[in-house]
């Protein structure tokens, strides 16, 4: 009985850890979050903005104008709509009372366009006229970026992979490498054609200061555009993301190292190696050159290691999706593994562009907002029922040896006639 009872001592602690380490890391995070996730989360975002707001009610506009005028003076109209968006969570009441009557009269479907809208005329005239001129900004900035990959062909960056001066703009994305398929598809923005990646990986080969991460990312973006599937194109976009964020720096040192084991497993140095050596070994001609690279690269992924890092970029194309590719950048900046990106999937899925401006105010803190609940998964539910069974197995053991070793004395009968 004594080592049973000491086992379960030790083994209930343990178990107990396990089923909360799953309940509450990333470890049990739903890849789709569930509404009532979403519904928590939105909550934590609105408490996150009303504890920004000075405390005096006066200095609360002013506070709040000024918040939106740094991020236009920086030219993050992601962050700067966040902030306006966060208006009711960030104003006194009687200009939240205002704000939300204006909002009912305007003519939009969406409410957060309404909100939008009537929140723009609550900032002074030249900050909301700066907002509108960056507003046009940012679209012929995005329009621009996709004509000039259509209309310049032929022109390209010699140095794709080159050093942090060439970073991605904050206005927008910039044209790394510019596709000559004309096709007006922003996947071709910042992945280039299969010439160009077989450019680079001789010059990889060769010992030139050439980012293996981004360019095997730009491998996988290149081979999945050949599937024209809704799936595929998620996994172009993120890589394109990805790359940005790689290329500009703006990753931590844990998460890159997370997303380079991936890439890793996904397509290994040592077998791309060899067959990148042998694709490039002969002189030919530019056209069949490309096509043994290309094949070299689709020889050497690993099925089960693209799968993982493909679980990966669904989750930075939903955030590029819920926000901006620029505005998934910035979110990207504060994530460190998996559960980071889980939870900043969570707070863009709950909040859109407020969560780019709570990251911008809060920093890393911002994602501990995301509030996931508890994902019963089938491990879960045998940790529990072995911690239950457990926790029985114990009060019936020490039950047993109570009942055994501890006596109560007896009352003794009263003498007859007393």
């Amino acid at each position: 009985m004594a080592v049973i009872f000491n086992s379960l001592l030790i083994l209930i602690p343990v178990i107990s850890s396990q089923v909360l380490d799953s309940a509450y890391s990333g470890a049990a995070f739903s890849d789709s979050p569930g509404i009532e996730a979403i519904d928590q989360t939105r909550s934590n975002i609105d408490s996150a903005f009303a504890s920004l707001a000075p405390r005096n009610p006066q200095d609360r506009l002013r506070y709040w104008s000024d918040i939106v005028a740094r991020e236009l003076n920086d030219n993050d109209i992601s962050a700067a709509r966040g902030f306006l968006l966060a208006a009711p969570q960030m104003l006194d009441k009687a200009e939240v009372k205002e704000l939300l009557a204006a909002a009912k009269e305007e003519r939009v479907q969406r409410a957060d366009d309404a909100l939008l809208a009537a929140a723009v005329r609550k900032l002074p005239f030249d900050l909301s006229e700066k907002y509108r001129l960056a507003q046009i900004s940012a679209r012929i900035i995005d329009s621009s970026s996709v004509e000039g990959a259509v209309e310049e062909p032929e022109t390209k960056e010699v140095a794709s992979e080159a050093g942090p001066e060439e970073e991605l703009a904050v206005g927008g994305p910039q044209v790394e490498l510019a596709s000559s398929r004309p096709e007006d598809d922003s996947r071709f923005l910042l992945l280039g054609t299969f010439a160009d990646l077989a450019d680079n990986s001789k010059r990889w080969l060769e010992g030139d200061r050439i980012d293996p991460i981004a360019l095997k990312i730009t491998a996988i973006g290149l081979i999945e555009a050949e599937t024209a599937d809704g799936r595929s194109q998620a996994n172009i976009r993120a890589a394109s993301i990805l790359k940005s964020a790689q290329r500009s720096r703006r990753t931590t040192d844990d998460f890159k190292r997370y997303i380079a084991e991936h890439v890793e497993d996904a397509l290994p140095d040592a077998k791309l190696r060899t067959a990148l050596e042998g694709a490039l070994s002969e002189l030919v001609t530019t056209e069949i050159r490309t096509e043994r690279v290309k094949a070299a690269y689709l020889a050497s992924i690993e099925p089960r290691g693209l799968q993982r890092l493909e679980a990966d970029l669904i989750q930075i194309d939903r955030i590029g999706t819920l926000t901006s590719p620029t505005a998934a950048v910035t979110l990207l900046e504060k994530v460190q593994d998996s559960a980071d990106l889980r939870r900043a999937r969570l707070i863009a899925e709950a909040g859109g562009d407020r969560a780019v401006a709570l990251v911008k105010q809060s920093g890393a803190a911002a994602l501990r907002v995301a509030d996931t609940g508890i994902a019963w998964t089938f491990q879960m539910v045998l940790q529990v029922m072995g911690l239950t069974a457990a926790g029985l197995a114990l009060f019936f053991v020490t039950w047993s040896t109570l009942r055994r070793n501890i006596r109560f004395p007896r009352k003794k009968a009263e003498p007859m006639g007393a």
